[in-house]
């Protein structure tokens, strides 16, 4: 499984010869000299589409794919367009019908020279099989397909846009995708955001995802948070947190004197101090958990389902694993 660290114009850090990096051209809207400030082994480049989505921005797709060109991507994502609870059928059926015609267009303006990456919505499971379909045709030479907004019932859509909400609709959309797009037409699949935690990266790993991105641990150093190896979030404070504030305990803080992270070894009074020093913390904190997650998955994966029972043992998230260990079927 591959991790994608979100930057952008203002990189964290500038040398990722060994990163894939995931960036977004509606960060690059009103830059007028568009270059990438970073070195990438691998960039992705969405569109922005969620993040339009949710401010009411109207994103021009040829805009959008100029800018994917002049940071020279190396797999690009069409302008999608992704459903909200408050929209109509129509409208669904309507933004459905625009992101596969953009990804018609993107196939054929980039002549099947560069890695295009479709993007799934569907409202029903019968959508979902013919939307797959559908794209399979216009972009079969594809290593992945992403997973956007798709649910089975209108009303599962609501709080759907941002982060990846777990509950069981999303979880149990999320099986079937996995199980049309990589069993039924071989594709890979990428869930945007799904590494977002140590918690969800675990899960992807366990559910055999091939590709998820990361841009929490930016929002969480934003917000005065760190990530802490197999637990969750911890508050240190300067940020404008205002919800999910757990306090360090003395546990924890052993826990930051033996971490081994560019910060922690350093100078690691910075956590209280910058928001970079967190950023790089975090980033160091999913790296590790998702080498690791890997690693014992491949020894023996009954050994790691009893590690993941003790992981989200005291986790609010304890019901969606159980779920996932119950009724999925892991595909390999």
């Amino acid at each position: 499984m591959l991790l994608w660290i979100t930057e952008g114009p203002k990189p964290v850090i500038k040398e990722r010869y060994s990163d894939h990096i995931v960036d977004s051209a509606i960060n690059y809207l009103d830059i007028k000299n568009i270059e990438r400030k970073y070195s990438p082994l691998k960039l992705m480049t969405d569109s922005g589409a969620y993040t339009a989505t949710r401010k009411g921005i109207s994103l021009d797709p040829y805009k959008i794919l100029e800018i994917q060109e002049k940071l020279r991507s190396d797999i690009y994502v069409p302008l999608d367009y992704p459903f909200t609870a408050e929209m109509t059928i129509s409208e669904i059926q309507d933004r459905w019908k625009k992101t596969i015609e953009n990804t018609r267009l993107w196939v054929e303006a980039l002549n099947r020279k560069k890695d295009v990456m479709p993007i799934v919505h569907a409202l029903g499971q019968q959508n979902l099989y013919e939307t797959v379909k559908i794209l399979s045709n216009i972009a079969g030479n594809a290593d992945y397909m992403g997973f956007g907004t798709i649910m089975f019932t209108k009303d599962d859509i609501k709080g759907y846009l941002g982060d990846r909400r777990l509950s069981i609709s999303f979880i149990n959309a999320l099986m079937e995708f996995i199980k049309v797009v990589k069993e039924e037409y071989g594709f890979k699949v990428h869930i945007a955001g799904f590494g977002s935690s140590p918690l969800t990266l675990y899960l992807a790993i366990y559910l055999g995802i091939d590709s998820v991105d990361s841009s929490g641990f930016r929002r969480r150093a934003a917000y005065g948070k760190i990530l802490l190896p197999g637990k969750g979030e911890r508050y240190v404070g300067r940020g404008d947190a205002r919800f999910g504030i757990t306090k360090l305990s003395s546990e924890d803080l052993q826990q930051i004197k033996e971490c081994d992270c560019p910060i922690c070894r350093t100078d690691p009074s910075l956590l209280w101090k910058s928001w970079r020093a967190r950023a790089i913390h975090n980033e160091w904190v999913l790296k590790k958990t998702w080498l690791e997650g890997i690693r014992m998955a491949r020894k023996d994966i009954e050994a790691y389902e009893r590690y993941l029972d003790g992981i989200f043992e005291k986790s609010s998230l304890r019901y969606i694993w159980k779920y996932i260990k119950t009724n999925y079927r892991r595909i390999y």
